[in-house]
């Protein structure tokens, strides 16, 4: 999170946006105190990065295969 004046934000509003669309909230303040906040567009961005997460556990999951196993075999091991 990112707390800026907001006389400074006028001025850094270009930069303070490119921080918000990477994920960043942006915490506007006035004399010290919180008035507004910058924050990522929740509809695109979210699904892409859902979408990004889902491809990245398939490709986990595809890479480290469980191998077959014998639940009988397991239950005597934990008796053991």
């Amino acid at each position: 999170m990112i707390t800026v004046g907001i006389f400074e934000a006028k001025a850094h509003l270009g930069k303070l946006a490119q921080s918000a669309a990477k994920g960043e909230v942006v915490v506007l303040t006035r004399r010290g105190k919180p008035i507004a906040e910058i924050r990522p567009p929740e509809g695109d961005a979210a699904q892409d990065q859902t979408l990004q997460a889902v491809s990245a556990l398939r490709a986990f999951r595809r890479a480290n295969a469980v191998e077959t196993f014998d639940i009988d075999e397991l239950v005597a091991e934990g008796r053991r």
